[in-house]
């Protein structure tokens, strides 16, 4: 089997904190140890599992999803003679993936292995799906209003510390190719909060909110990103530029109360919101959602099916593009799951799902390797901790937010990247300043997302400014771009265009869609949110249809994501000499993030019912509502007991749970609901920072459901200050990535157009006489 990391070893700590990182980088091609206690890893024996399981250490559905193609050797903390093996192990390793939760942390934190990455939870935020997402600030955006907020399916907090673990340990490996060690720290509060809101905290400090984020936190139920009920479903509209309203009116029919009555005013229609979307509604109330779906995408508008799981693997999109693979288990015959979300040319670099292993199945290969003598290491100069991309040169050719959120990480991990931009085509997010849309250097969610990175301005509708282009692509190791349909190629620099003007580069695609039947379809994240089915299961079972989440989820993740295949790419590259192309499509991600879901349904005869806030493993695991704070908002409580210690301590601490007679997980759930009932009737009167510190000293797994308001009372260093030439001095979310201690340094976001001349002078070196006819002819700088 090739794959971009086929010579890399791996080990990882089994743990829920470590467990997607392991599988990211399994899905690469790399050798991944999974290191488990001698019951095996916690994930083994979740809920639900395969129906003829029975007793098998493999009958958990959530281990099979998240842990394919990985190896597995049993490990007793307590035995000296099992530590000294993990300890040679993990020396003879690339790369140890810890948690500092895990019992086995001392010994493979310790042990000299070339890159180490350790996911630390000082907040003691636990490993259950719920309260790490109500620490993140998502919570406090998802659901209806008049429910309580509403947790999101699987692990996406967890999984969000994953992604930017996984990233860190392929980083690390380019950084100390001529030699040294590094080690990196991922907290887990902070990570959530980056892959999952990461504007928040920026759109507060500049005194504005979008979709239930930033300064005014809310639940908007079906309203913040519209979602209309169908003749058979429900789809998702949105329409917020002048040709998505066209498009709108058009796939109405054009009406005549909406062509020429007081709603062609935008003003009128911002003010009378909720009346435009009930005249809207029953319009589109009778029309079939496929048909509203196709004939909306033609005619130029962002709108998408709300999908169960079952209609999305059946799309005909997602079919043509093989989301979903065949797996030969050894032990309940072929299954079909979510392939790793990334498409590689050449398609040998492509890794096929693979099955779980059982516990303990390859020991005595690892013994064997433990034996082997250790492997030499370059002895040059050590790597920079807090730069370990420097020597990088990447063009950032995307708008938005996944590319560029993944592009400005790079450039804080060292890179030099340069984002290509113009007034002609401004950047959507750059229209959301302070000062309204032209205020283009002012936009929150902009400053945000594109933290470190340099702008030249080029207009890219005349000669001269792409030939520029095209002289700037064959000086850069990577190219970005996630250009709707043709776009790119009409510039010349798809992956083909680029290739010709440098062979070796790598080239980084990342659509909505992806090519297919699709390809070309508008989407943002919200839709994708939709299309994917994660919205059908990021609900309450009694909510009057699905709504989800105002996040701009899966945005934020999904370019994340890309980056630990990208750096694998470059670290191939390094060895080879060759570049590639990788396809990471987002609606992909989206999907893979709930692949135990989705390797459910599989075994169900109808759509999943979603869980809302319930566990199937643990109980109490909700969200209850506190005193309402002094200006009379909502404060909400996340917790969940993982142990019956952790219930004996919950009971202690709030004398009416005493009496119920739940001493075991398993009496726990089956009184769920008694619980629930008596817990939120004694929090109801309680203040949210007292009963939140007040669990936490007793070590019950508890977080408040963030808001805006809360981030910004925090004094974290992970929300630094930066000063901004024109928008002054805002907070922002930083990185969550320490090094031997210290935070990676952020550098303010760019003025459009701010580095051309440095670009054109220091990079692309041309003579000044060249630049001035450029800049008069107005192909540059503007």
């Amino acid at each position: 089997m090739a794959g971009l990391l086929d010579d890399i070893r791996v080990v990882e700590v089994a743990h829920p904190h470590t467990e997607y990182a392991g599988l990211v980088l399994a899905g690469l091609g790399a050798e991944v140890w999974l290191v488990e206690p001698p019951r095996g890893a916690a994930t083994r024996w979740r809920r639900p599992r395969v129906p003829s399981a029975g007793a098998s250490c493999r009958g958990g559905i959530p281990f099979l999803a998240r842990n394919g193609g990985k190896k597995s050797i049993a490990i007793d903390a307590a035995s000296a003679e099992d530590r000294g093996a993990l300890r040679r192990l993990c020396e003879r390793a690339d790369v140890t993936l810890g948690a500092s939760a895990s019992p086995l942390h001392a010994t493979v934190h310790t042990a000299n292995a070339r890159v180490v990455v350790t996911v630390t939870d000082a907040l003691g935020l636990g490993t259950s799906s719920i309260v790490p997402f109500a620490a993140s600030g998502g919570m406090a955006s998802s659901g209806w209003p008049q429910q309580p907020p509403c947790n999101a399916p699987s692990w996406l907090a967890l999984d969000g510390a994953g992604v930017y673990a996984a990233a860190m340990a392929v980083a690390g490996l380019l950084a100390t190719r001529a030699g040294g060690a590094l080690r990196y720290e991922i907290p887990l509060a902070e990570a959530a909060t980056a892959s999952i809101t990461p504007w928040t905290r920026c759109l507060h400090a500049y005194a504005m909110q979008a979709a239930g984020q930033g300064a005014l936190t809310a639940r908007l139920g079906p309203n913040g990103f519209p979602i209309y009920e169908t003749r058979d479903g429900h789809v998702r509209i949105l329409a917020g530029t002048p040709k998505q309203w066209q498009a709108f009116v058009a796939l109405l029919g054009e009406p005549e109360e909406i062509v020429s009555g007081p709603f062609a005013d935008p003003a009128f229609r911002a003010e009378n919101a909720d009346a435009l979307k009930l005249l809207c509604a029953g319009l589109i109330r009778e029309r079939g959602t496929e048909e509203l779906f196709l004939e909306g995408q033609r005619l130029g508008l962002t709108i998408s099916p709300v999908h169960s799981l079952r209609q999305f693997r059946a799309d005909a999109h997602v079919a043509a593009r093989g989301v979903f693979a065949a797996v030969a288990d050894p032990e309940f015959g072929t299954l079909t799951q979510v392939r790793t979300p990334l498409v590689a040319d050449p398609a040998s670099l492509n890794v096929p799902p693979r099955p779980a292993p059982a516990l303990d199945e390859h020991r005595s290969e690892a013994l064997a390797i433990a034996a082997t003598p250790a492997r030499e290491r370059p002895q040059g100069a050590p790597p920079r901790p807090l730069a370990p991309l420097a020597g990088l040169r990447v063009l950032n050719l995307g708008v938005g937010a996944v590319v560029p959120e993944a592009a400005s990480l790079l450039a804080l991990l060292g890179a030099e990247v340069v984002k290509v931009e113009s007034l002609a085509h401004v950047d959507f997010l750059r229209r959301n300043g302070l000062a309204g849309a032209m205020d283009v250097n002012n936009s929150p969610t902009f400053n945000q997302l594109n933290l470190g990175v340099q702008s030249l301005a080029l207009d890219l509708r005349t000669e001269a400014g792409m030939a520029v282009l095209h002289r700037l692509a064959a000086k850069c190791d990577v190219v970005m771009e996630n250009m709707r349909g043709p776009v790119v190629g009409r510039w010349g620099l798809d992956y083909a265009g680029a290739r010709a003007l440098r062979p070796d580069v790598v080239y980084l695609r990342s659509q909505g869609l992806g090519t297919g039947p699709y390809d070309g379809f508008q989407t943002y994240g919200p839709n994708l949110q939709t299309f994917s089915g994660i919205t059908h299961q990021w609900a309450h079972p009694d909510d009057p249809f699905p709504v989800g989440t105002t996040l701009n989820h899966p945005d934020h993740i999904a370019g994340k994501q890309a980056l630990a295949p990208l750096l694998a790419a470059l670290l191939r590259r390094d060895r080879t000499g060759a570049g590639c192309l990788l396809d990471a499509t987002q609606v992909e991600t989206a999907a893979f993030l709930v692949a135990d879901r989705y390797l459910q349904q599989t075994f169900a005869d109808r759509d999943l019912p979603p869980l809302g806030n319930r566990s199937l493993d643990m109980a109490p695991h909700g969200c209850y509502r506190c005193a309402d704070d002094a200006e009379g908002r909502e404060r909400w409580l996340a917790l969940a007991v993982e142990t019956d210690e952790q219930w004996a301590a919950l009971q202690a601490l709030l004398p009416p749970l005493a009496e119920l007679p739940a001493s075991t997980a398993a009496e726990r759930l089956a009184a769920a609901d008694a619980i629930d009932e008596a817990l939120a009737a004694h929090l109801r009167t309680r203040e949210l920072d007292d009963m939140e510190a007040a669990l936490r000293r007793a070590g019950v797994h508890a977080s408040r459901v963030a808001t805006g308001d809360d981030m910004a009372a925090s004094d974290a260093s992970f929300f630094p200050a930066l000063s901004h030439p024109t928008a002054g001095t805002r907070h922002y979310t930083g990185v969550p990535v320490l090094a031997n201690g210290e935070r990676l340094p952020l550098r303010r976001a760019p003025l459009l157009g701010e580095h051309t001349e440095r670009v054109l002078h220091e990079v692309l070196r041309l003579p000044g006489a060249e630049i001035g006819r450029l800049t008069a002819a107005k192909a540059v700088g503007v």
